[in-house]
Formats: structure tokens, sequence, C-alpha cells
């Protein structure tokens, strides 16, 4: 089951906040979870969860999503709920608005979201590791590799890469906006890349049901890795 929450809140002053809004959100949330949950969490491999947040117009109200990828991370979920401030040490506490939540199967997404023609929006920075080092570029499939991983284990979907890398190469890129992001944790800055990208998936079947499976479950998997921590937030809008 997948499962995904937004909700809001106004930050007047965000040059107060050192590192990026999603990394305090991030802590916020684990000390709300049990001790045990929060340890599980530090131990396993692939987060059961992602979160990532976005400003709207005005710069300062934040938009945060949560997304659960099976049972044991639906706790970050309920503990969002249960927010009605988000504390942020030394620089105060903002009211939060509640939002929309919803539940579905990857099944159901598949059934629901059709065509080829695709925007991919990477909406906050999405980094991945070559030879030890991270980067965002220039490596465009790379993004999806931690996407795989997370179907394997809670979707039970195994997708070799290089299935993935095929099916990709057959696609026709439009009009697109990939730019270099940096982004913050905790003292530390780690390259990315955020923007967008128009694709028109393959015509044959069964590489363009690939795509569309893997792209979906990017919305709530992330892409990338730290996911847990603001980076990856990742959308498929139909054109």
């Amino acid at each position: 089951m997948l499962r995904q929450y937004a909700f809001s809140f106004t930050i007047p002053d965000l040059e107060a906040v050192r590192s990026e809004v999603a990394v305090k959100l991030h802590g916020c949330l684990l000390h709300n979870v049990t001790s045990a949950d929060a340890e599980r969490f530090h131990q396993t491999g692939s987060h059961p969860f992602s979160l990532y947040c976005v400003p709207d117009a005005d710069g300062h109200t934040i938009t945060a999503r949560i997304s659960s990828l099976c049972e044991a991370g639906d706790v970050m979920i309920e503990a969002a709920m249960r927010l009605r401030t988000f504390p942020i040490p030394g620089v105060g506490r903002f009211p939060v608005t509640p939002g929309e939540q919803m539940q579905t199967t990857l099944p159901a997404l598949l059934e629901t979201v059709q065509g080829r023609r695709f925007r991919m929006l990477f909406l906050t920075p999405s980094g991945f590791k070559r030879a030890g080092k991270e980067t965002g570029f220039p490596d465009l499939p790379m993004h999806f590799h931690s996407v795989l991983r997370r179907m394997e284990q809670f979707e039970n979907e195994t997708i070799s890469m290089e299935d993935f890398r095929a099916a990709f190469g057959k696609c026709r890129f439009g009009s697109w906006e990939l730019r270099e992001y940096p982004y913050h944790i905790s003292g530390l800055t780690i390259p990315g890349m955020a923007g967008y990208a128009d694709v028109t998936l393959p015509e044959e079947p069964a590489a363009a049901d690939l795509l569309r499976k893997v792209m979906l479950y990017a919305a709530f998997s992330g892409t990338g890795g730290r996911t847990g921590m603001g980076m990856g937030g990742f959308f498929l809008q139909s054109l």
C-alpha cells in the first residue's frame, strides 16, 4: 500500500534556517515516533518513506509531502498528521495547515494513468553516486536506480537496471530544463539536479508500461539518494 500526506506551513524568514527545511522536518518527525522506530529507520538500507518540501509562489509558504512505501513507513505519516506546529530550534514554531492525504496501490495507479507523453518533474535536487562521489549529472537513468531497489524491496517488483536503460533509451525527449542544484544538510553541500524534461514513451507497449510503472512509483519513493531528508522529490505529469 502507498500512502501520501501533504501539509503546509509559513516561515517568514527562511534565511534563518541554516539547513534545508526538509532536513529540519525529518528531525522533527523522528522525535515524534518511538525510539525503536527511529533506530530501525537509521539501520535500514532503503527507508520505507520519503519526504520533500517545496516553496509556494510567495517563497515563504512551504508545502511538504510525506510518502509511505509500506506499513513500516506509516508511522512517519501519522507523526506528521499529529503536528500542530513545526518547531525549528533557534528560529521558532510555525503553525501547520493540514492538507490532502491519499492511499493507493501501484496497480491502481497504473490503471488510472495512461498515455505516452509526460513531464518528469524533479522538484527537489536528485543525486546519485558514481565512483564513490555524489553527483546529479550526466546519467539521467541513474536517478531511478534507487527507485528500482525500493520497488524490489517493497513491491516485490524486480526490474533490472539494464532493462530500464534499454526502455529509457527508446524515449523521445522534447522540452527540458535540468540544472545543477546543491542541497544543504547540516553543513554538507550535496550536488544534485532539479528541473523538468518532457518525454514521449516508446510505442512498444512493454517498454512503455515498464517506464510508466517506475516513474509513477518514483512519485512516492523519490529519486536518487537521501529521499528521507528532502532530496529526490519527483512527480510525473501527463501532457
